[in-house]
């Protein structure tokens, strides 16, 4: 019984023993590797920043929303460590949708000879873009990082060009941030397709609805300069057509009847006018206030040839359309200056369009417009702008443009809605396809392709949009190449932050 107590107590202390000196083996292979604890960084692969070497990593490995610590390793070209440097550190999240922007400067010392730590906090969970700048006698270099709450490493985005395009570490291709790398096959995989940016002839065309009205210009209305009587009513309703001429109603009226004998005294003629002698200038007067109360000089001239004033005068449409408001009946008594039709021509119309603001520039006066409705025979009619309004409607945001069409057979009714279609021709202007422009906040994106499988991100402005095309006023030349399709999933793998707002 005792030896097999002392067998066991043999066995367990062998076992102990050999833990421990595993133990010792373990740590000496981590000092060996650089972990020293406290401020040290794995001397893992260095990422080049001009004339310097770097090795960033943060403690604790992954980020969390409070404090932080950055601790950064400079080397120069022979691998000997940086001391003495002036290093700032810059964390930032950029702005997205309404949440601003948000930064946080680090407080950087030297902890050791060669690395350096940085003391920073983050505000909220996400990815942060690092922004490092290194001030040394030797040279000055920037370098920018990427970090994530959710991953235990900061991820190199790029930084100075090395001196002399070589140096030790990691090869510097000098790529802008975002810049990732597609093989043939992934490309093929998700559709990637490309085109070249061109000079192109663009046009644009332009739709807008719209409704038929009367033409204002050319609208009358009738009405009297003396007070009177209706006698009979020839144009009897609303709607109906006339024709210039034509006789509206017959108007008695004391003082036109006064009038008429007047003029016929001073010519000497009539019952009244005995054996006077003409008075050529009371004559001219008489004829002038006839003809100011609009009686015609074919009225005129029948009431000197018969010699006797008109009881019942007519009076005639002064336009052809149709009578848009009618206020006597016949035996009504009207006054001066009463309104007793309204008159609009029926041919031509005008359309009354809506554009929006940033189409106005492409429209001016003069230009052909195709008028669409499916109650034409022909189904379209050409008509012409005559007018731009100067001003924006405050309810729909809109400009008005005014259009003058043909309507001979009267087929293009007031108040229809019809749609209106102008074509409009921006000239060569640079252009790329709307499938490679990426929106991003108030900001636009394509990724241009480099060659090699590299695809970068560039943010561009754009002019108009002419069709399938966008002009492209900056950040592009004729013959580099984009991608119109799949760049979504190449700005999903590039996770660009830098460049651009948040995806």
């Amino acid at each position: 019984m005792i030896a097999k107590r002392n067998a066991s107590i043999s066995v367990a202390t062998t076992l102990a023993l050999t833990l421990a000196l595993a133990g010792i083996l373990v740590a000496g292979c981590g000092r060996k590797t650089g972990e020293q604890g406290g401020s040290a960084v794995s001397q893992g692969p260095y990422d080049p920043a001009g004339p310097f070497r770097l090795s960033v990593g943060n403690r604790p490995k992954a980020p969390s929303v409070g404090d932080n610590r950055l601790v950064i390793s400079i080397r120069n070209s022979t691998g000997a460590p940086v001391r003495g440097a002036v290093v700032e550190v810059l964390i930032s999240m950029e702005a997205m949708g309404a949440m601003p922007r948000m930064e946080s400067r680090g407080e950087v010392r030297e902890a050791e000879r060669g690395v350096y730590e940085a003391n920073y906090g983050l505000a909220m969970a996400g990815e942060w873009d690092i922004g490092i700048r290194i001030r040394h006698p030797s040279g000055n270099a920037e370098a920018s990082y990427r970090l994530s709450t959710t991953l235990k490493q900061v991820s190199f985005r790029g930084g100075t060009p090395p001196v002399g395009g070589g140096g030790t570490g990691a090869p510097m291709t000098g790529d802008v941030a975002g810049t990732v790398r597609i093989d043939s096959a992934r490309r093929q995989a998700i559709g990637v397709k490309t085109e070249p940016v061109q000079v192109r002839d663009l046009s644009t065309t332009i739709r807008a609805a719209g409704h038929v009205t009367y033409d204002e210009t050319r609208r009358t209305e009738v009405s009297m300069k003396f007070s009177g009587w209706v006698r009979d009513i020839r144009i009897d309703y609303t709607g109906k057509p006339v024709r210039s001429g034509e006789v509206l109603f017959t108007a008695y009226s004391p003082e036109l009847v006064s009038a008429q004998q007047e003029y016929l005294t001073a010519l000497g003629v009539g019952s009244d006018s005995g054996s006077q002698s003409v008075d050529p200038e009371i004559a001219a007067a008489a004829r002038a206030r006839l003809l100011r109360w609009d009686i015609r000089p074919s009225q005129i001239e029948a009431i000197a040839r018969t010699g006797k004033p008109i009881e019942a005068l007519p009076i005639l449409a002064p336009t052809t359309g149709v009578v848009l408001e009618k206020n006597i009946v016949q035996g009504s008594a009207f006054t001066s200056g009463q309104t007793l039709y309204k008159i609009a021509p029926v041919h031509p119309v005008w359309v009354i369009a809506s554009v929006y603001p940033y189409e106005l520039p492409w429209v001016r006066t003069g230009m052909t417009a195709t008028i669409l409705s499916p109650f034409l025979a022909e189904k379209s009619r050409s008509g012409t702008v005559s007018a731009i309004d100067p001003y924006l409607d405050p309810e729909g945001r809109t400009a008005q443009i005014r259009l003058v069409a043909p309507n001979a057979r009267g087929d293009l009714k007031p108040d229809m809605f019809v749609d209106v279609l102008l074509s409009a021709s921006m000239g060569r202007r640079l252009a790329i396809p709307e499938g490679a422009v990426l929106y991003v906040g108030d900001r636009r994106v394509v990724f241009v392709d480099l060659g090699d499988g590299r695809f970068a991100p560039r943010a561009v402005t754009l002019g108009a949009k002419a069709g399938d095309y966008y002009e492209v006023v900056s950040g592009l030349e004729a013959g580099e190449i984009v991608v119109t399709s799949g760049n979504f999933l190449i700005a999903s793998e590039s996770r660009l932050k830098s460049t651009a707002q948040k995806w």
